[in-house]
């Protein structure tokens, strides 16, 4: 059996995620860096933020396990707790057709975020249920 990470290269996706609960907000997770190499799993550095407020930036880090399907990642939160993200990716790898044009690759997030205190008790202030879709950003030269 090969032990190497063989899925997706999520680097620089950017997913903007909904919260089932409406007066959570809306998050922008990023993914800033990958690293193989961790068995069947890839190492994930990254960041996590509120849509509407970007001063709420919290460093994240974690994994990509099964292949690319799944993902599990944590920030500090200003309690003293951590967050922690746990969910499936579903990635499509984009395609080219000559009457459609050009469609990039994405991934789907769906998963849940809990909310630990600095004792490690659950509470119920994270956003919870979060799910959206994630991409590159292109950047294009004027």
């Amino acid at each position: 059996m090969d032990e190497t990470y063989d899925g997706p290269f999520y680097q620089g996706f950017v997913f903007f995620l909904v919260s089932a609960n409406p007066q959570k907000g809306n998050h922008i997770l990023t993914i800033t860096l990958q690293i193989d190499g961790f068995a069947a799993n890839a190492g994930i550095l990254g960041t996590w933020r509120s849509q509407d407020n970007p001063a709420s930036l919290k460093p994240v880090e974690g994994w990509i396990t099964q292949g690319g399907g799944s993902i599990e990642c944590q920030w500090s939160t200003p309690n003293g707790g951590t967050n922690v993200l746990t969910g499936t990716l579903t990635y499509n790898p984009g395609r080219y057709t000559r009457f459609t044009g050009l469609a990039w690759p994405s991934a789907f997030l769906d998963g849940d975020v809990v909310d630990f205190d600095s004792a490690g008790n659950p509470t119920d202030k994270g956003p919870g249920h979060v799910s959206g879709t994630g991409m590159r950003q292109i950047m294009i030269a004027p």
